[in-house]
């Protein structure tokens, strides 16, 4: 009416591919929980390595 509504309305829909369903949606949770756990105890690794070599010299 006021031009909100798309005139094709096939235009706008999308199709999942094999591999972007909620298998997909659940691994990329899982690597990216690991890829934080991962950094975080690096990170905490490296600061304490920093600290310790700084402060016991």
């Amino acid at each position: 009416m006021f031009g909100f509504k798309p005139k094709n309305p096939d235009a706008h829909r999308y199709y999942l591919f094999p591999g972007q369903g909620r298998g997909a949606k659940d691994k990329f949770r899982r690597h990216m929980i690991a890829a934080l756990l991962t950094a975080s105890v690096f990170s905490a690794a490296l600061g304490w390595l920093l600290w310790y070599l700084n402060t016991y010299r």
